[in-house]
């Protein structure tokens, strides 16, 4: 026609191959709408997935930092009781009764 052959433009493009892929992909997007719609939803659920096991992950970390640190000045009060009352045990054979001073009492 007019002396242009017809498969000036066809050379143009790309190789057959990934022209014939190109058109199969696009039938099959037509089709089912996999590519335009389920490439980009699948995305977004693997990014939302992946924030939620981090911020979760991270919650649970910190409730766990949070008990130790209650248990440690659990165990750490303990101590302090168990040596205040070795303590106290060591003074009872000392201790006897005295009245206290007129000049240190409130009352009077």
């Amino acid at each position: 026609m007019l002396g242009v052959r017809h498969d000036v433009f066809k050379r143009a493009q790309s190789h057959p191959w990934i022209r014939y892929w190109w058109r199969r992909s696009v039938r099959f997007d037509k089709r089912t709408g996999m590519l335009s719609a389920g490439i980009p939803l699948s995305i977004t659920m693997i990014v939302t997935i992946a924030a939620a096991t981090i911020m979760i992950d991270r919650q649970f970390e910190l409730r766990d930092m949070r008990a130790r640190t209650i248990s440690k000045r659990e165990a750490s009060l303990e101590e302090e009781h168990e040596a205040m009352r070795e303590f106290l045990k060591g003074t009872e054979d000392e201790y006897e009764m005295k009245a206290i001073p007129d000049k240190f009492r409130s009352g009077r």
